[in-house]
């Protein structure tokens, strides 16, 4: 049973599954996944990865012959391809090849639009008004490397990444203009398997909460998601899914999509603390387009 449920949830997290998460109290619980922490989920991984390790020690000699398990040794070497590969992305052990699809030298100013959405387990009472915080930030795609440290992030594929730089930006409040710091944060993109699609991702971290209303972007990591496209011909592949005026255009000549959702992560016991794929809570959504030279 034990075998069964580790290649189920290994299979879940490759096909892009996540947990539902626990249920939540007020929104004083709530909080971004934070700029560091102890890697439980890596740890878990990393512990059940030796279980099956020493498992099929025990198993394989026995191949062929009387008692075999064929069905338990091929269990437990799956989960152990799985999570080697996990934590070899993790410790950044696994080749850093540049992005195929560079959205280097971009410029964008993104208006994050923070509020309830349909679908969402944020808690009841967050944004239960209907209110919404609207914060545009102006961003930059950077070509620099990025070491996250260990375990990275699971959403950009381990410990390495680019650079995304943001000087933080402001709303009006209830009293008045209020300024928000971010630390700026990272971006990858990675192939979706349709000829020329990537699936571009980046996150902001913000060292401190900020409010307006009942509603709140927690402290911590708030994670962008997008699609881009690299030599790809939007005018006749893509223009049914995504019309040329929806996108911008990098520099490099890849296309964006020029909106998103807005996600944090909120693991939990139930999935590991991460070790079978992260909990994402919707945030909201965000929309993009190129930084005017004024501003």
């Amino acid at each position: 049973m034990r075998r069964v449920v580790l290649l189920l949830c290994a299979v879940l997290q490759a096909n892009g599954f996540h947990a539902a998460p626990p249920p939540q109290r007020p929104s004083t619980l709530l909080r971004a996944s934070p700029l560091s922490s102890i890697p439980v989920g890596s740890i878990v991984l990393g512990a059940l990865a030796i279980g099956s390790a020493g498992d099929l020690v025990v198993e394989v000699p026995k191949l062929g012959g009387e008692g075999a398990d064929y069905i338990g040794t091929l269990l437990d070497a799956a989960f152990l391809g799985y999570a080697t590969k996990t934590l070899g992305a993790q410790s950044g052990l696994l080749a850093d090849a540049a992005p195929a699809a560079t959205v280097e030298g971009l410029e964008l100013c993104v208006s994050l639009s923070v509020g309830r959405e349909d679908g969402t387990w944020m808690p009841k009472d967050w944004a239960a008004s209907g209110a919404r915080l609207l914060l545009p930030l102006d961003v930059r795609f950077e070509d620099e490397r990025l070491d996250l440290g260990f375990p990275g992030e699971e959403a950009l594929g381990g410990r390495f990444c680019r650079r995304l730089s943001c000087d933080g930006g402001s709303f009006v409040g209830r009293d008045g203009r209020v300024e928000v710091a971010c630390a700026g944060g990272g971006w990858s993109a990675a192939p979706t398997g349709r000829p020329g699609e990537f699936a571009l991702r980046f996150f902001l971290d913000f060292p401190s909460a900020v409010a307006r209303n009942d509603v709140e972007i927690p402290a911590g990591r708030v994670f962008l998601s997008s699609a881009a496209f690299f030599d790809a011909d939007l005018d006749k592949d893509m223009a049914v899914r995504i019309p040329p005026g929806d996108v911008v255009e990098a520099p490099s000549g890849c296309k964006v999509v020029r909106s998103g959702g807005l996600t944090i992560k909120q693991n939990s016991w139930k999935n590991g603390f991460g070790a079978f794929g992260d909990v994402n809570l919707i945030l909201g959504r965000y929309n993009a387009d190129l930084k005017r030279e004024d501003a």
